[in-house]
């Protein structure tokens, strides 16, 4: 059963990953980290804002164009719903009294599998240009049309019936062939009930006046056109009025022939932000500046047509397919952009924590002799033999200048209460550290060209035995160097006993644990700021100082066995001598408030 529950465990992908920690967290974290995290969650809130917002209002748009090219191309519709266009000669009230007429005819050809062509011809009426022919243009929100009408002119074109419609398909060689052809020719009086417009033809006499002054005559034509921009969210279709086509001819002299090509465009719209299609179809009708082609004749006196304008389909469909962004590619999207912004920022950030993360444990793990000019600041050791053994006798504030009047002021009464954890607090303070500068980041980013200084070689030398004490070879050496320790110590009954002591306890009640330098050194700013009376504190340096006490006393009995002593003196040694003297001078003004005491007490019992 044992070795099931084995197999099952070693299945668990959700397995914790065991890993050491620092500062009570798995991971180190700074300030600069922090602040950076902090802008960079801000920059990518306001830009996952900015998509999202984006997103819901569907303003972005992916899409791609086909151009597909046909030799019989399909049926093209063309009728007042997308397209209209106005004819005119340039002349003065052409309405009133042209110089020319302009037909159109809607043919179509037919070619029957033996090659017989017939040809049907229906003739298309125009009438003069309204305001209301050109309801496509009236849409549109950013043009003012009907401002543009009035200085065109254009009440004076004639224009296609408002129910016309054209048909266009096919080429010449195809089985079915539709398309407009446009006529100029002289201009014949006829009945309103033929044409629907009844003008009066001007005279000879005027048209070869206007070709005296004007060298040659000029056939206008204004069309409704679209553009298009497939990446526009709303308005990717846009009418406008296109006005750059025009012939000019000389009757008899000169003739001109055209062919204008019409595109279609197939739009497929798709509406959907999930990944659910919801295609919308749509068809736009569209002269492209490319597809025309002209022909310059010279004229001949049998001509009576002058200018020949042929509208046909393009062999040219363009298919464009469009939709919104969707939902998983906004989050693939966002998430790329996160991913980007962790990376590229993330490595300077990293690189800058694990400088400070190396220098910091450099400071907590080590001391540094910091070399003044050429000479190096040695430590005072103390030797077993410097411990005196003679009993610190009890000095009164009148018998040495030196020692602390107790008379003085009440700032300095507070000061020799607070004395012991004062100084130890200003002696770790003025313990030499490596700090972080932008000289040291400089020399570790260079691999150590730049900036070698002291505090550089001081770091590098650190982590080379940071990186020694982590080397798990190290490590376990250690562990059997306990191992080897407990046998030397302690005796094999001994041993077995000291391997079934308990284990620490965890409890709720409230528990102190013995002091050590880390405490002072985590939690050092907290000291300085805190009040001596709090308890914390006072067990923390009460105990150190009463551990010292005891020490010592047990230096000055001469009963004391050796090898207790030796190790007492060791241990005063490793303490270095600035604790010594600190602990000196708190004993010292002890004594002194004892005195005084006893003095007090002397005078009040007299």
């Amino acid at each position: 059963m044992k070795k099931f529950y084995s197999t099952i465990q070693q299945l668990d992908i959700f397995g914790q990953t065991i890993a050491l920690n620092i500062n009570k967290e798995s991971n180190y974290k700074t300030i600069f980290g922090g602040i950076s995290s902090i802008l960079i969650i801000a920059i990518l809130i306001a830009f996952f804002f900015s998509n999202v917002m984006d997103f819901l209002n569907q303003t972005e748009i992916i899409f791609s164009v086909e151009r597909k090219f046909s030799e019989n191309p399909d049926e093209m519709i063309l009728s007042s719903q997308n397209y209209m266009a106005a004819f005119s000669i340039e002349q003065v009230a052409y309405v009133i009294n042209p110089y020319f007429n302009i037909s159109i005819e809607q043919r179509q050809y037919i070619r029957d599998i033996d090659g017989k062509l017939t040809k049907n011809i229906n003739y298309i009426q125009l009438e003069p240009c309204t305001l209301s022919h050109f309801d496509l243009l009236l849409n549109e929100s950013d043009v003012n049309f009907q401002e543009q009408f009035n200085q065109l002119d254009l009440s004076n074109w004639l224009c296609l019936k408002k129910d016309f419609q054209f048909k266009l398909s096919g080429t010449y060689t195809s089985q079915e062939f539709n398309f407009i052809k446009i006529v100029v020719n002289d201009c014949v009086q006829r009945n309103e009930s033929e044409t629907g417009w009844n003008p009066i033809c001007a005279s000879d006499q005027v048209k070869q006046k206007h070709l005296q002054k004007e060298g040659q005559f000029k056939f206008q034509i204004y069309q409704v056109n679209s553009v298009v921009n497939p990446g526009q969210p709303k308005t990717y279709v846009s009418s406008y009025l296109d006005g750059e086509m025009y012939f000019t001819f000389v009757p008899k002299k000169m003739s001109r022939q055209a062919n204008l090509f019409y595109r279609k465009y197939k739009f497929y719209n798709d509406q959907s932000l999930l990944p659910l299609e919801n295609i919308h179809e749509q068809e736009v009708i569209v002269r492209e500046n490319a597809d025309y082609r002209d022909l310059t004749e010279i004229g001949r006196e049998t001509d009576d047509k002058y200018a020949i304008i042929y509208l046909r389909r393009s062999q040219f469909t363009e298919i464009v397919n469009r939709r919104f962004t969707q939902i998983g590619e906004l989050l693939s999207y966002l998430g790329g952009f996160l991913q980007i912004m962790i990376t590229g920022l993330g490595i300077f950030i990293i690189y800058y924590n694990k400088i400070q993360m190396q220098i910091d444990l450099s400071n907590k793990l080590y001391n540094f002799k910091i070399s003044k000019g050429n000479n190096i600041t040695q430590q005072s050791m103390v030797k077993p033999t410097q411990v005196q053994n003679a009993k610190l006798s009890s000095l009164s504030a009148a018998d040495d200048s030196q020692n602390l009047n107790l008379n003085e002021s009440l700032g300095e009464e507070k000061y020799r209460k607070n004395y012991l954890k004062n100084a130890i607090i200003k002696q770790f303070q003025q313990m030499n550290k490596i700090s972080l500068s932008l000289k040291l980041i400089l020399n570790q980013m260079t691999f150590g060209f730049l900036f070698d200084n002291n505090d550089s070689k001081f770091l590098n030398k650190a982590i080379n035995q940071v990186n020694h004490d982590l080397n798990i070879h190290d490590i376990l050496y250690r562990i059997q160097e306990i191992q080897k320790l407990k046998q030397v110590l302690l005796r094999r009954s001994q041993i077995i006993l000291f391997n079934f002591t308990p284990k620490p306890e965890i409890s709720l009640d409230e528990n102190y644990q013995l002091p050590n330098r880390m405490d002072i050194e985590e939690n050092l700013s907290d000291l300085v700021n805190s009040n001596f009376s709090d308890k914390t504190d006072k067990n923390l340096f009460q105990d150190l100082y009463h551990a010292y006490l005891e020490i010592k006393k047990e230096l000055e009995d001469e009963s004391m066995p050796f090898c207790q002593f030796s190790l007492n003196a060791q241990l005063a040694l490793e303490l270095g001598m600035q604790m010594q003297e600190i602990f000196k001078n708190q004993e010292q003004i002890e004594n002194q408030e004892r005195v005084a005491f006893s003095v007090i007490l002397k005078s009040v019992n007299e």
